[in-house]
């Protein structure tokens, strides 16, 4: 069994510590919850394996997202991601960590591409991303006749 969650080498620096250090995220690990979220909901979708382990950095140890009761995420992340809820099994815990790691990397990707798109403070660029997910998928305004007027 794996007892680390990796973040991509390239987004550890880049990413991670920046928002750490700016007083973002308290730590990584809440980073990298977030950017999970974030890659999730960009995705919608199962991703293909990554075989390529020299992407990914050293790691935070797993127990830094069991005691913050973070675990659970990354169950449910998995289950909506495979469809099934066999994953849950014990000896798929592998599996369950790597389609967290990958949904990380787009969401870091995804983080990076704003703090260096939008010339704002990294507080305010991440807060963006979450109105951003926190808003609906279909929730276009122009389907709804005279709201347009009320506003």
């Amino acid at each position: 069994m794996r007892d680390r969650i990796r973040p991509t080498q390239e987004h550890e620096a880049s990413v991670l510590d920046m928002l750490k250090d700016s007083g973002v995220f308290a730590t990584k690990q809440k980073g990298l919850m977030f950017a999970a979220a974030l890659g999730y909901r960009r995705s919608g979708r199962a991703l293909p394996p990554d075989d390529d382990e020299r992407r990914y950095g050293e790691g935070i140890r797993i127990e830094y997202f069991e005691r913050a009761l973070d675990d659970g995420f990354i169950d449910a992340l998995a289950v909506a991601s495979s469809g099934t809820l066999e994953i849950l099994a014990d000896n798929r815990q592998e599996e369950r960590v790597a389609l967290f790691e990958r949904y990380a990397a787009i969401g870091l990707e995804e983080m990076e591409r704003t703090l260096v798109q939008v010339p704002m403070p990294p507080l305010d660029a991440t807060l963006a991303l979450l109105d951003e997910l926190s808003t609906p998928e279909n929730s276009s305004l122009d389907s709804l006749p005279g709201l347009a007027q009320l506003l």
